[in-house]
């Protein structure tokens, strides 16, 4: 038996992956970048959330032009759970992030709080890196990623 090690291993987290409206639009436009990210995080048995705030930015109420929107989501239900509302602890953390980056972007701030959800690692796919960087400034488990 060895000293000095522990024989615990490291939690390991499957990973999480976090789509805003412009995540979301860009699966819609057929982004490579975005498709490559998502197809990673499904072989790796991970998460990907789109919170629900999202749809209020990305639909239109209009059946035939949301077609595409909703196939997405299609999908992407039938390789992991996507939609996600949020519930008390999210929206005040969300608030709070808001309030410390300065910004009245409530959505955003939504995104921003799912994405770090319980603290484990996330990738967070945007077309507004530099808002949700400013939301997720002290948070360093959350990667800002454009698509």
């Amino acid at each position: 038996m060895r000293r000095g090690r522990s024989t615990k291993r490291a939690s390991v987290h499957p990973p999480r992956c976090v789509l805003d409206s412009g995540g979301l639009t860009a699966l819609v436009g057929g982004s490579q970048r975005a498709r490559e990210w998502l197809r990673w995080v499904i072989e790796h048995d991970g998460a990907i959330c789109v919170p629900t705030p999202i749809l209020v930015e990305s639909t239109t109420g209009d059946g035939a032009r949301d077609a595409e929107v909703n196939r997405i989501l299609g999908v992407l239900e039938r390789a992991a759970t996507v939609l996600q509302a949020p519930d008390e602890v999210t929206a005040r953390r969300a608030g709070r992030l808001r309030y410390i980056a300065k910004t009245d972007d409530g959505i955003d701030a939504l995104v921003a709080a799912a994405a770090v959800g319980d603290g484990s690692p996330a990738v967070l796919l945007t077309s507004d890196p530099d808002d949700l960087d400013r939301l997720l400034q002290h948070d360093r488990q959350v990667s800002v990623r454009p698509v």
